[in-house]
C-alpha cells in the first residue's frame, strides 16, 4: 500500500518541526509561514563540525532571576485570583521569611508590585492563625518592618503603608498580651521607629507624630530623639509648615528641646528639596538655647546658593564659614563658591596657595586633596563646562594629586554628555584600576550603554563589553538600558540574548518600569520597518516575560498583524488573550468584533471558525449586534453567504435590533446568495414599513444586491430615480457599486454602456480611480472601502490557494 508520508513530512520529524494541520488551533507554525522559518524558532540549526565531532551543544536560556520567595508570593496571587487552592501555609510563611531577610540583607528597597504581593501573603497567614507551622516570629515581622524602610527616590506607593501598618498593628497585639502597658521599652519591639520612618515618608507623618506624642507620654528613654527629627523631614517634604509649627510646640510641650540638630534635621530637608525659599526661611528659625547653625549646616546651606546661583543671600553664610577658621570641608565650599561666582581655575590655584599658608601659621597644615578636587569637577559638570572640568583634572596632575575612582566617574559624567563617545570609554577602561565601592559607577555604565546604542554608528563590541561587564558583577541595569539592548539584539535576530536580559532584569522592575520596557516591544512591532518575522518573534517575547500586558495593548498587536496581512498571527494573538486566567485581560465583545472584522478583511475561513468556536464556549461574553455584525461580515468575506444571513436573523429578533451598519451588511451578504433578491427585497419591505430613513450606503447596498443577482434592469431604475428616494444623485461611487456587483464579463459590460449613455464622463472618472483584477474575477473597481477589502481579501485567498497548490505539486514530484 502507498505511504501518505511524503519526504517532506520525514524532514519535518527529522528536525523536530511541528506538521501544522488546518483545524488544529495549536499549530506553532501559522499557514501562510509554512514554507518559511517559524515565527520563533529559537533553538540553533543542527550542524556538525569537521568529520562531525565536537558538535557545539545548544545553548540554554537562563532562568527568570527573582528575589528570594518571591516566586512562591507570585504564585499565592496567581491562584488566590482564579480562586484556585492555595500553596501550603508553612511554605508561604518560609517564602514570606525568606523574602524580606533576603531584602534586608541587600539594603535593596521592594519594588511596586511586591508591596500587594507581599501584603496578599500576609494577610493569607494571618488567616491560618489556628497553623503554628506557619506562624512568622516577632523577630521575623519587625526584619519585615524595618526592610520596608529603604525605598527608591521619590516613591511614595500605598502599599508600603499598608503593609507596614499590618506588621506593626500584629506587633502591638502581640506586645499587649505579653508587657505591661506602661512598659518604657515596648516601643521598640514594636517597631515604632520603622514604622514612624515609613510614615513620614509617604505623605502620613500626621499619623506617625500621633503615635510619637502617644508613646513619648509613657515614657520613652531620650536616646529617640530622632523620631522627631522624622517627623519634621516628613512635614517638610509634605510642605506642610504649619504643622512643623505645632510639631515644634509639641516638643517644647514634652520637654524636648528645638536644638541645632533638630534646626540641621528640618533645614536640611528642605535643601534636600531643592526649596531655597523655605530653606532660606527654616535657617533664620531661632533655636532653643540660644543655639547656631552647625558647620556642617552653613556648608550645605551655602552648596544650595550655589546650586540656586543665590549669591546675594549666600554671602552672610560665606563670611561666617570664612570667620569660624574653616576647616577643610569648609576650605573646599569656599574654592565652590569661588568657582560658581566666576573665578578661573588659575584664581582657584592661587586662593589653594592661600589657605595652604594660612593653615600653616595656625597648625592646621591642610592642603587641596583630590576630594576638593572631585567637587570642583561636579561643579564644573553641574554648569555644563567641560573645558573647566577638564582643567580641573590637569590641576590635579600639576600638585601631584592621585586621582581616584570618584575622579573617573566625573570624567565619564561630562565626556557622555558632550557626546565624547571614545573618550568616555577611554575614561572608563582607567576606571577598571580603581575599586569602585557601593555600585557607584552601575547608573553612568548605563548612561555609556545608552549613548552607544543610540549613536549613528553603534559600536557592537564595545557595547557588549560593557553588558558583560556588569553582567559579570550581577549589576542591575536601568530599563532604559534594557530596552535599548533588547531593540539592538532585535534588530541583529538574536533572540536568546534578548530572553537572557529579559529574565534577569526585567522582574525586578516596578509596575511602570515594566510597562516601559515592554513599550518597546509593542512599538517594535508597529513599526513597519520591521518584518513580520521580527514583529512576531518580538510579540512572543514579550507575551511570556510580560504577562501583566492588558487588554488594549493586545488588542493594538492583534490589530497590527491584522494590518501586516496575517490573521493567523492576528488569531494567536487573540488566542493568547482568550487564555488568559485573568478576566482583565481576556476578550470582551468590542475585541471578539475587532478580530472577526480583521478576519474578514482577509477571508480566512480558518481563523474564523477558531474565533467563531472561542465565542461559543465564552461564557462571558454576549454577542451583542456589533459581533454579529462582525460574524456576518467575515462569513460573507468567507463565500459563506447564506450561513451570514442567519446571523441577520439573530439581530433581527433579538431585544438591541439591528443597526444601519447590520443593514448594510446584510444587503451585501444577499448580493451573492442564491436567490438573494428575495431576502434583499424583504428586508428592503421591512424598512419601507417601519419608515426607516434610508442612507445613501444602504440604498447603494441594495442596488448592489440586485445587481449581483443579474437584475441589471431593476438595479438601473432604482439608480435613475435615488435622488427621490434618498435625496442624493447617483454618484461615481454608486454607478462603481453597480458595475463591481454585475456578475459576469455581459453584465458588465452592459452596465459599462448604460453608464457612458446615462453619464457622461462618469467612466472615465471610475477609471481614473484605479481598478483591480483578482486572480480568478472580473475586475472590480476601488470606489470604498467594501471593493478595496473583498479584492485583498479575494487576492489573499488565492494566493493561499497557490501555496497549497505549490506543495502539492512538490509533494508529489518527492
Amino acid at each position: 500500500m502507498q505511504s501518505h508520508l511524503t519526504r517532506q513530512v520525514f524532514r519535518q520529524i527529522l528536525h523536530n518541526e511541528p506538521i501544522p494541520h488546518l483545524q488544529c488551533y495549536t499549530q506553532s507554525i501559522p499557514r501562510l509561514y509554512r514554507r518559511q522559518k517559524p515565527p520563533l524558532r529559537l533553538s540553533s540549526t543542527p550542524s556538525r563540525s569537521l568529520f562531525g565531532f565536537s558538535r557545539k551543544p545548544p545553548r540554554e536560556l537562563k532562568s527568570t532571576d527573582l528575589d528570594q520567595g518571591h516566586e512562591q508570593l507570585i504564585e499565592l496571587c496567581n491562584l488566590l485570583a482564579v480562586k484556585a487552592r492555595p500553596p501550603p501555609a508553612p511554605k508561604i510563611a518560609k517564602a514570606f521569611r525568606d523574602f524580606f531577610y533576603a531584602k534586608a540583607n541587600s539594603r535593596s528597597p521592594l519594588e511596586d508590585h511586591q508591596f500587594q504581593h507581599a501584603i496578599t501573603a500576609f494577610k493569607y497567614l494571618q488567616n491560618q492563625r489556628g497553623d503554628k507551622s506557619a506562624k512568622l516570629s516577632r523577630e521575623d515581622l519587625q526584619t519585615a518592618l524595618k526592610a520596608l524602610t529603604r525605598r527608591k527616590p521619590q516613591q511614595r506607593p500605598q502599599g508600603r503603608v499598608e503593609l507596614a501598618g499590618l506588621l506593626y498593628e500584629e506587633l502591638r497585639l502581640r506586645e499587649q498580651e505579653t508587657s505591661p502597658e506602661n512598659n518604657p521599652f515596648v516601643y521598640e519591639r514594636l517597631g515604632l521607629a520603622p514604622y514612624v520612618r515609613i510614615l513620614s515618608q509617604s505623605d502620613n507623618t500626621s499619623k506617625a507624630r500621633e503615635l510619637v506624642e502617644e508613646y513619648w507620654k509613657r515614657g520613652l528613654e531620650k536616646d529617640s530623639l530622632t523620631l522627631w527629627h522624622h517627623l519634621l523631614r516628613g512635614f517638610a517634604r509634605e510642605g506642610k509648615e504649619e504643622d512643623i509649627l505645632q510639631t515644634i510646640e509639641s516638643m517644647r510641650a514634652n520637654e524636648v528641646v528645638f536644638d541645632a540638630d533638630a534646626h540641621q534635621a528640618l533645614t536640611l530637608a528642605y535643601v534636600r528639596l531643592g526649596d531655597l525659599v523655605s530653606t532660606k526661611r527654616w535657617y533664620s528659625q531661632p533655636i532653643d538655647n540660644n543655639g547656631s547653625p552647625s558647620v556642617r549646616l552653613n556648608i550645605m546651606v551655602l552648596k544650595l546658593c550655589i546650586n540656586e546661583k543665590d549669591f546675594q543671600w549666600g554671602q552672610d553664610i560665606f563670611t561666617k564659614i570664612l570667620d569660624q577658621n574653616p576647616d577643610k570641608d569648609a576650605w573646599d565650599v569656599i574654592f565652590q563658591w569661588a568657582s560658581a561666582k566666576g573665578k578661573g581655575v588659575d584664581e582657584v590655584e592661587r586662593m589653594m596657595n592661600v589657605m595652604i599658608e594660612t593653615s600653616t601659621k595656625t597648625g592646621n597644615h591642610i592642603r587641596p586633596d583630590i576630594y576638593t578636587i572631585n567637587e570642583l569637577i561636579d561643579l564644573a559638570n553641574k554648569m555644563n563646562d567641560s573645558y573647566t572640568a577638564e582643567r580641573y583634572v590637569a590641576l590635579a596632575h600639576k600638585w601631584k594629586i592621585p586621582l581616584n575612582a570618584q575622579t573617573c566617574l566625573l570624567q565619564l559624567d561630562y565626556r557622555i554628555n558632550i557626546g565624547d563617545l571614545d573618550g568616555a570609554r577611554h575614561v572608563y577602561k582607567n576606571l577598571q584600576s580603581y575599586e569602585v565601592s557601593g555600585g557607584k559607577d552601575i547608573s553612568l555604565v548605563n548612561k555609556l550603554i545608552l549613548a552607544l546604542c543610540s549613536a549613528k554608528t553603534q559600536d557592537y563590541n564595545s557595547i557588549m563589553g560593557l553588558v558583560e561587564d556588569l553582567t559579570e558583577r550581577k549589576a542591575r541595569f536601568d530599563p532604559a538600558t534594557v530596552s535599548a539592548l533588547c531593540l539592538l539584539h532585535l534588530k541583529r535576530n538574536e533572540l536568546h540574548d534578548v530572553i537572557d536580559l529579559l529574565q534577569t532584569h526585567a522582574f525586578h522592575y516596578d509596575i511602570k518600569d515594566r510597562a516601559f520596557v515592554r513599550d518597546t516591544f509593542v512599538n517594535f512591532c508597529l513599526d513597519r520597518d520591521n518584518n513580520t518575522a521580527m514583529a512576531w518573534d518580538a510579540y512572543t517575547i514579550s507575551r511570556q516575560i510580560f504577562t501583566e500586558t492588558e487588554r488594549d495593548t493586545r488588542t493594538q498587536l492583534m490589530n497590527e498583524f491584522f494590518a501586516r496581512k496575517r490573521s493567523d498571527m492576528a488569531t494567536h494573538v487573540f488566542g493568547h488573550m482568550r487564555q488568559s486566567p485573568f478576566p482583565q485581560r481576556r476578550p470582551t465583545a468590542d475585541t471578539y468584533a475587532q478580530c472577526l472584522e480583521g478576519i474578514a478583511k482577509q477571508a480566512d475561513t480558518n481563523s474564523m471558525e477558531i474565533v467563531h468556536n472561542m465565542l461559543k464556549l465564552d461564557s462571558e461574553v454576549e454577542p451583542d449586534t456589533r459581533i454579529h455584525n462582525a460574524l456576518m461580515m467575515a462569513y460573507s468575506a468567507c463565500g459563506q453567504h447564506d450561513r451570514s444571513l442567519d446571523f441577520w436573523d439573530d439581530i433581527v429578533y433579538s431585544r438591541e435590533g439591528p443597526t444601519y451598519e447590520s443593514i448594510r451588511i446584510a444587503l451585501r451578504a444577499c448580493q451573492l446568495t442564491p436567490f438573494g433578491e428575495r431576502r434583499a427585497r424583504d428586508i428592503w419591505r421591512r424598512l419601507q414599513r417601519f419608515e426607516i430613513e434610508v442612507t445613501k450606503e444602504i440604498y447603494e447596498a441594495y442596488v448592489a444586491a440586485l445587481a449581483g443577482q443579474g437584475l441589471i434592469a431593476e438595479a438601473t431604475q432604482l439608480l435613475a430615480k435615488m435622488k427621490k428616494e434618498v435625496g442624493h444623485k447617483a454618484d461615481v461611487i454608486s454607478l462603481g457599486v453597480l458595475y463591481n456587483a454585475s456578475p459576469g464579463s455581459t453584465k458588465k459590460t452592459q452596465v459599462e454602456e448604460w453608464i457612458k449613455a446615462n453619464y457622461p464622463g462618469a467612466w472615465d472618472e471610475l477609471v481614473s480611480l484605479g481598478g483591480m483584477r483578482p486572480r480568478g474575477r472580473d475586475e472590480i473597481f476601488l470606489v470604498d472601502s467594501v471593493a478595496r477589502d473583498a479584492a485583498e481579501a479575494a487576492e489573499a485567498a488565492s494566493q493561499v490557494k497557490l501555496e497549497d497548490d505549490d506543495e502539492d505539486e512538490a509533494d508529489k514530484w518527492e
